[in-house]
């Protein structure tokens, strides 16, 4: 039994090589100061290792086809002129757990380079992180890119057992069995040191945006309104914006949405969820709406862009994964792709009945993720729209909505706005302030 290897909320992670100098260590004599970093020639990135309470998923493991190791770091893209102005928090995809089936080592370790999550930190420079795609929007903002390694969508706190699953026993890769490993869902302390480091380092910018792709996506939508509240957004008239790319939240109807949450210790963590909410997620009741709205409606200023293929093959691999466990493997009898756009899209209709700030784009076909690739600006909409105009408009200091092809709406008087045609055939937008 194998598992594809780019299905279960999986995103490629671009391992990047890097010199000494673009490698810091956090310690009581060593900060790490954007100021004192000297980024990779390669990349202009800088890896830090914050050490303390960070760490993967598994202790240090390599095989033929299977690697884990235990140690973290985050990675740091810093504007090359220490313009502060712009700041994003980019959590990585690659993957997830449900359940002690899957979160066990020695499941992971016997599915080999099919594993479900990625056991180790991995750096980047694709798509967003890119610095030398002319037309990325970002490529001069300063970047803090959320490696990910826990299985957990970036918000786990929970310490398992080591775990015998019987399941993997059928695999036929006895070398990963009986070794005892324990499961470390640590994602939160993960996450937490990113953001310590950033908050000292960008306590003020005009923007910030809060994004991923894959599970990263979810961990973005998650960690939200807690980034919002620790950046005090509301009160410093910061611009605040989540993009979430390639994850919403469809689940069967015999799942919440919150049973894996809870399982990794996601309940339990501080995102900011009201009271009631994190009840309902302790006793597993919880929907994907009921929680990301109340993300939503805690800042409520902020502007959120989600990004989906109508027929995502990867979200509905995963959707499979909770409506039959691992033992439905291999998942034949997928959700279609008209059923799982149905799902999703009446989730996001729910964000925007509460919200005026939500916009959506979405794009044919079954592709997962589009801001890892080089081209990610060329993707075009459903409604012909391409996903860089789309990006460049929601950047500005108006926030917007599409409704169709031939009808932008702005969510604010004063900026107007007009369809042109351009030489290349595509058709595109201008916004113009009044």
């Amino acid at each position: 039994m194998r598992l594809a290897a780019a299905t279960l909320l999986a995103a490629s992670a671009v391992v990047t090589w890097v010199t000494g100098e673009s490698i810091c260590t956090l310690s009581d004599s060593e900060s790490c100061a954007v100021e004192s970093l000297a980024p990779s020639e390669d990349d202009g990135s800088v890896l830090i290792y914050p050490g303390g309470n960070t760490r993967c998923a598994f202790d240090d493991y390599t095989d033929s086809t299977f690697t884990s190791n235990s140690t973290y770091f985050f990675q740091v893209f810093p504007n090359s002129n220490l313009d502060k102005s712009n700041l994003m928090i980019f959590f990585q995809g690659g993957g997830a757990c449900t359940d002690e089936e899957t979160c066990s080592f020695g499941m992971q370790c016997s599915l080999g380079a099919s594993a479900t999550l990625t056991t180790f930190a991995t750096s980047s420079s694709a798509g967003v992180l890119n610095r030398s795609i002319s037309d990325n929007m970002f490529k001069d903002w300063n970047i803090v890119f959320v490696p990910y390694c826990t299985g957990d969508v970036h918000a786990g706190n929970r310490i398992l057992a080591p775990y015998e699953s019987s399941i993997a026993e059928l695999l036929g890769e006895p070398q990963c069995l009986g070794l005892n490993y324990t499961m470390y869902l640590n994602g939160y302390n993960n996450t937490q040191a990113a953001l310590d480091w950033a908050l000292k380092n960008y306590p003020d910018v005009d923007n910030l945006i809060v994004g991923g792709e894959s599970a990263g996506s979810l961990g973005a939508q998650l960690h939200s309104a807690h980034i919002a509240e620790l950046w005090d957004v509301s009160a410093k008239g910061t611009r605040f914006s989540v993009i979430a790319d390639s994850y919403v939240g469809a689940v069967p109807a015999n799942h919440t949405g919150s049973e894996s949450l809870h399982f990794t210790g996601v309940c339990d963590v501080n995102l900011g969820m009201p009271a009631n909410v994190i009840a309902d997620c302790d006793a597993e009741t919880a929907t994907t709406t009921e929680m990301t709205e109340s993300l939503i409606e805690a800042e409520p200023q902020g502007n959120w862009l989600f990004i989906n293929s109508k027929g995502d093959l990867t979200q509905r691999y995963f959707y499979a994964l909770l409506e039959e466990g691992i033992e439905g493997y291999p998942f034949t009898d997928l959700v279609s792709e008209d059923d799982f756009y149905t799902d999703m899209s009446a989730i996001l209709d729910a964000y925007q009945s509460i919200s005026s700030r939500i916009t959506t784009f979405y794009v044919e076909g079954t592709k997962h993720v589009f801001l890892a690739d080089t081209n990610f600006t060329s993707y075009e909409s459903d409604e012909g729209l391409l996903l860089g105009d789309v990006i460049n408009a929601w950047l500005h200091e108006f926030p917007i909505r599409i409704a169709s092809f031939d009808h932008i709406r702005i969510v604010d008087n004063n900026v107007k706005h007009k369809r042109e045609h351009n030489d290349d055939g595509h058709n595109s937008f201008i916004l113009l302030s009044a």
